[in-house]
């Protein structure tokens, strides 16, 4: 298991490694750079400095012995002065040393060299160069005075590296042991950092099973308050879910009893019976019970079926003209039975679908249309109409019923709410789900009285899907 904190710091200090090398090669190069002109700036003040050095001495040549000595003396005297830092007086030293220099008169003779000057036959060019002389590098700076001597300073190219690289050494010796330092800092730091992400992950632990309430979001980091807020809204639908199931299961307890003590009930006077006869109207009394349980049940289901949190979710296009005339094919015995007439007037498109799940939508239509049978009164007629409102799709189911009244029409959507009066037998949950199912698919539901004033008529409301859907398909 890959740990955050070893992740960043491991990823921060290459990253400082990085930085520290590129910024190391930088300074080799630029340092390099600068470090030139300087002392090549030395080298000029140097044959300046000889020229007036020897200007008294140019009559001399001959001997040249007067020169020498001063000569001596010039390279010797600086290094007899006291340093008031010793520990870079060996390279102020070599410094001096490496120094080298050659004076020549206008006619070509040597006037005096320094010990260690290079000895070459080759033209020096005038100014700054860059020579080769016994396959060692040399930087050059050959001056012409005004009385025509010429002054040739030298500086091997080795020594010019050598301070670069001295310079530079130090600082990157500085810049790698500060690098530990560093980590520990950074390591530090970030377990500081991660100190409320521990407490959480405490808080929760430590939490009874049942405790769903939110976790406090005060004292957590940005970069995970989105994953908690997520975690907050899990616990929300678990907790939801938990109400849902524990109504659920006493709501179906509640209805289901009384279904089965009434099939108790006939069967136990049916035993205490002797006649056939008088034990045959028990026995479809029986069977009426077990109908009646078996339609609780099924309504159950489907109830269960169609929770937000089990429904599934991967909705797909589903053609509503095909939905809707399934339905009807499989209601019209039912209609047929109270010679009840069923009709269907289509004003949508032959492609018009909606994005939902097949199942649940024909469930809709069968409970919607169910409904009507059941309800409405014997050789009466239920129309269906499918239409088209801007972006809706809508289903108008109305009958010639006895209506729901207004008032009772918000309550009719409860789940085991029936209406009392009814001489229908039913569960209570038919419109319940529709609801749910509706609300699903993000459409509305309305009741409304007909035209007629008689009945009702009970639209549907489905929005149309995007048209990049429809162009997928």
């Amino acid at each position: 298991m890959r740990s955050i904190r070893q992740f960043l710091v491991i990823n921060l200090l290459i990253g400082v490694l990085f930085a520290t090398n590129l910024a190391i090669l930088s300074n080799l190069y630029f340092g390099y750079k600068s470090i030139r002109p300087h002392l090549d700036a030395q080298m000029v003040v140097m044959a300046y400095s000889l020229d007036a050095f020897l200007q008294d001495d140019i009559r001399i040549v001959s001997t040249g012995t007067k020169v020498d000595d001063k000569v001596q003396h010039y390279t010797t005297s600086i290094q007899a002065f006291p340093y008031d830092d010793q520990s870079y007086l060996e390279d102020l030293h070599r410094s001096i040393d490496n120094i080298q220099f050659v004076v020549h008169n206008a006619k070509g003779q040597m006037i005096v060299r320094s010990a260690n000057a290079p000895k070459t036959s080759a033209e020096i060019p005038s100014g700054f160069s860059s020579v080769r002389i016994h396959n060692e590098k040399w930087r050059t700076f050959k001056l012409t005075t005004s009385g025509q001597k010429t002054i040739t300073i030298f500086h091997p190219h080795h020594a010019r590296l050598y301070i670069e690289e001295h310079a530079n050494t130090k600082a990157i010796i500085i810049i790698l042991l500060t690098i530990p330092p560093l980590g520990l800092f950074l390591w530090i730091i970030i377990s500081r950092s991660l100190v409320s992400i521990r407490e959480t992950t405490n808080e929760i632990k430590q939490r009874a099973h049942n405790n769903l309430n939110p976790i406090p979001t005060q004292n957590i980091p940005l970069e995970i308050q989105p994953l908690i807020l997520e975690i907050n809204s899990l616990f929300d639908r678990l907790h939801s879910n938990f109400i849902r199931e524990s109504r659920f299961a006493a709501d179906a307890a509640h209805e289901l009893k009384t279904p089965l003590a009434a099939l108790k009930t006939h069967v136990q006077v049916a035993q205490s019976l002797a006649e056939t006869s008088d034990i045959r109207p028990y026995l479809e009394k029986i069977i009426t019970s077990v109908n009646r349980a078996s339609h609780t049940i099924d309504q159950l289901l489907m109830l269960s079926r169609t929770m937000p949190d089990v429904y599934m979710r991967e909705h797909e296009l589903v053609n509503l003209n095909t939905a809707v005339t399934m339905t009807l094919a499989e209601l019209t015995p039912a209609a047929l039975k109270k010679d009840i007439t069923l009709s269907l007037t289509n004003q949508l498109k032959k492609n018009a679908v909606v994005f939902g799940h097949e199942v649940a939508l024909q469930t809709l239509m069968s409970n919607l249309v169910d409904n009507a049978i059941r309800y409405s009164y014997p050789h009466t007629s239920i129309h269906v109409l499918l239409s088209q409102v801007k972006n809706d799709y809508v289903i108008s189911v109305t009958d010639q019923g006895p209506g729901i009244p207004e008032e009772l029409r918000a309550r009719v959507f409860e789940r085991f709410y029936r209406i009392i009066g009814s001489q229908q037998t039913g569960t209570g949950l038919g419109l319940n789900i529709v609801h749910q199912i509706i609300g699903l698919h993000q459409g509305s539901i309305k009741l409304q009285t007909p035209p007629s004033g008689i009945g009702l008529c009970v639209r549907v409301c489905l929005p149309c899907p995007p048209a990049e859907h429809t162009r997928s398909e």
